[in-house]
């Protein structure tokens, strides 16, 4: 059977009593022009692949220079888009809710006053998270032309106490890996988030395919940036983490690429290992403080002890800014520290256990 010829999609032909006949290419909600030619005729043909190219305009079901546009507007954006997906799942929550109880005032209205309102009769975290969105999206209303200022650019966030999450102690370590033994998948997955120190997010993703040269390497997904670690051997500057790294080693699976997976050999979830991994802290018998995130603090610290740099922790851990490596080191072994890890680098614990069948 011949078959018809296809013909190009998105071509709307609207013809006037007088008989003219005007065509056009839909590209989102806006109709792009296109001359009264024949579809396979070349200049037809590059003038609707040239429409293909225009940025649609925006069409909001709100009143235009609304707040509740703008909020539409920037979550189609490129401003939104380029944060990483994580970022990008809390920030919608709370445009969604700036829309909703504010989205009716307009924006030319909207002074500095209106923002702190808002962000006043919150709690301090949720009132920081607010205060950056509002900032997110008065910035990009700036940058596409829609005002001159920030409003909310001077606005401070109510003061906040931080409480940082619980760093695991070398006794909750221990208690975990003497309840746990070498060859559980509950093990490899607590000693391959210790070792590599990563966010739960990224330690789903591990395996011997991001390994060159003895080295694991790979980009985070929170922030973009890249985190490195020594998986065959050490340099001497860590050779005081010589007990953890041999019980690593002696983790790690060999009949998969991948490290951490489900009892059917199928990745987790990032959720999933989170809460995974913090029952397997309870069952341990430890207290319920004890999370997975708190492994990548205590390695953080665990190479603070060691006698690394800022600069050689942040490349481990991925972390960019050196407050970051502060805010996790804080409770490192100030002795072990102020003596650049001699303790641990002058008799190196070394590890050697027959691995057993995962």
């Amino acid at each position: 059977m011949r078959r018809g010829i296809q013909r190009l999609k998105g071509i709307k032909v609207i013809t006037k009593p007088n008989g003219n006949r005007y065509i056009y290419r839909r590209v989102g909600s806006s109709l792009i022009p296109l001359p009264d030619l024949p579809e396979n005729h070349p200049a037809f043909l590059a003038a609707y692949a040239a429409a293909g190219e225009v940025e649609p305009k925006f069409k909001s079901k709100h009143k235009a220079g609304s707040i509740a546009t703008l909020c539409e507007a920037y979550l189609g954006s490129g401003a939104f888009k380029k944060n990483a997906p994580s970022t990008r799942n809390v920030r919608r929550l709370i445009v969604d809710q700036i829309s909703q109880k504010r989205g009716t005032g307009m924006l030319k209205d909207l002074r500095p006053d209106h923002v702190r309102k808002d962000v006043r009769s919150l709690t301090p975290g949720a009132a920081s998270n607010r205060l950056k969105a509002w900032r997110a999206i008065l910035k990009f209303a700036v940058d596409d032309g829609l005002i001159e200022t920030n409003p909310a650019r001077d606005v401070r966030a109510p003061d906040s106490v931080t409480v940082s999450r619980h760093q695991w102690t070398e006794s909750e370590i221990k208690t975990f890996r003497t309840h746990w033994p070498i060859g559980t998948p509950e093990r490899t997955a607590m000693e391959v988030i210790y070792w590599t120190g990563t966010r739960c997010v990224d330690a789903v993703r591990l395996g011997t395919q991001m390994v060159q040269d003895g080295w694991l390497s790979f980009i985070q997904v929170k922030t973009g940036g890249p985190a490195t670690c020594p998986i065959t051997s050490l340099p001497t500057w860590c050779r005081g983490l010589a007990e953890d790294h041999g019980y690593f080693l002696a983790c790690l699976p060999s009949d998969r690429i991948q490290w951490i997976v489900t009892s059917s050999g199928k990745p987790r979830s990032v959720k999933g290992l989170s809460q995974w991994m913090s029952r397997l802290a309870s069952e341990a018998g430890l207290p319920g403080h004890c999370t997975a995130h708190g492994l990548r603090s205590a390695r953080a610290a665990a190479l603070a002890e060691t006698g690394a740099t800022t600069h050689q922790i942040g490349a481990w851990t991925g972390h960019a800014s050196l407050s970051e490596i502060a805010h996790y080191t804080r409770a490192a072994d100030q002795i072990g520290i102020l003596s650049g890890g001699e303790e641990r680098t002058r008799k190196p614990k070394v590890v050697q256990i027959k691995k057993k069948e995962q």
